[in-house]
């Protein structure tokens, strides 16, 4: 509903209220903007708007003026009012010429909010227009004279600047004379003294150079000697090298050997103890039934009562066939390593003594037997016998069956 509050509480006002205050602002009236035609007629374009429209709002009667296109006009000039918001902040004065885009193609076309037409009251805007027209002139004279005053200063600063630096390039250029002279000199008496040095020197060094070579002939003999001696010294420590490498290699093999029958050993403790718990769970089943059916009469219900807990000591001690197996088949492994590593131990300190041939031969020999060799297959074979056992159970059965048939 519209009234007189939603007219006095418009927004336009206050946007209206900052673009006034924008327009005191100094930055509208900087060389960028005073130089340039366009930038300048942008700059009067809006404000001449503005004060238009301030004087409208406040000439034209509240009930005359559409809210509705008060509302059109805020939108443009806040799209304007953020234009000349960033133009104060980066200087930029192609902001300006988008305001006053902004007022020709959304605030103009807006005026008809306001009854009557704007035309009875431009003679109350001009003297505020021309007040405006007039602060931006000064602005822009008094800053006009602002960069005259600093240029002379600046052009004075340079004048008294060149007169000093002509000064100092004067006496560079005494300096740069006398130091010539004077290095001149020094080079004529630096030529006389590295002369007179240079044969000093090459005498000390023809005499160096006899009493060198005599030294390096006797270093050269002295060389010559332990040079022989310590070849026969490196001959000797490559003999025992190689034997620490033998030595080490054997150390090597038989700890890899012993894990391994250490591991193997722990494997069949493991099955060998999985073998006992198995045969002594199927071995405790068979004595609870015997002790439960001790005395007691044989009928059918407690004959197929026994016949059902031995089944199940029979199934559940078939396990252990395997544990036992593996147990066995781990032991073996551990045996066949620990042996393995008692030979290589061994073989070094036997063949210590025999010759370097004989050494190479029987170990030629070990090759052939500890590397290379294939693997035993691991063949897996069902401990209980399906077709004995199938022929025991069938029999078990027919006993049953006639036990517990009445006659």
């Amino acid at each position: 509903m519209v009234t007189f509050s939603a007219h006095r509480d418009h927004p336009l006002h206050a946007t209206l209220r900052r673009l006034l205050e924008m327009r005191n602002s100094p930055m509208f009236a900087i060389d960028a903007v005073i130089t340039n035609e366009s930038y300048t007629f942008s700059r009067n374009k809006i404000f001449s708007t503005v004060q238009v429209i301030q004087n409208l709002i406040s000439g034209t009667p509240e009930e005359l003026v559409s809210i509705g296109g008060m509302s059109s006009i805020n939108s443009g000039l806040q799209q304007a009012l953020a234009e000349l918001t960033t133009f104060l902040s980066d200087e930029n004065p192609v902001h300006l010429d988008n305001a006053a885009s902004v007022i020709d193609n959304n605030v103009l076309q807006g005026m008809w909010a306001f009854t009557p037409s704007a035309q009875p009251v431009m003679p109350e805007a001009l003297p505020a227009l021309l007040q405006a027209q007039h602060k931006f002139s000064m602005d822009s004279v008094r800053q006009v004279a602002d960069a005259s005053d600093s240029l002379s200063a600046h052009l004075v600063e340079l004048d008294e600047e060149g007169q000093i630096l002509r000064a100092k390039l004067n006496d560079i250029t005494d300096n740069a004379s006398r130091e010539r002279a004077e290095a001149s000199a020094a080079v004529a008496k630096l030529e006389q003294s590295f002369t007179q040095a240079e044969s000093s020197r090459q005498q000390s060094f023809e005499e160096s150079l006899r009493i060198g070579a005599g030294r390096v002939e006797e270093l050269l003999e002295a060389i010559k000697g332990n040079t022989d001696a310590l070849l026969l010294e490196l001959e000797e420590k490559r003999n025992q090298a190689a034997r620490i490498v033998q030595v080490v290699g054997n150390i090597g093999a038989t700890g890899n050997y012993k894990r391994i029958a250490d591991s193997e050993s722990k494997q069949a403790n493991l099955f060998r103890w999985i073998t006992l718990g198995i045969f002594g769970t199927g071995v405790f089943i068979a004595v609870a039934t015997f002790i439960k059916f001790w005395g007691e009469p044989l009928n059918s219900e407690t004959i197929l009562a026994i016949f059902i807990r031995l089944l199940y000591a029979i199934v559940i001690t078939t396990p252990a066939w395997y544990s036992a197996r593996e147990s066995a088949r781990h032991r073996s492994n551990a045996d066949r390593a620990r042996l393995t590593e008692l030979e290589l131990a061994s073989i070094g300190p036997f063949i210590e003594l025999l010759p370097e041939d004989r050494k190479i031969e029987i170990r030629a020999g070990l090759t052939s037997q500890y590397f290379g060799k294939s693997l035993d297959p691991h063949v897996v074979n069902n401990p209980i016998d399906a077709v004995a056992l199938a022929s025991a159970l069938k029999g078990v059965t027919d006993d049953i069956l006639k036990a517990v048939k009445p006659s």
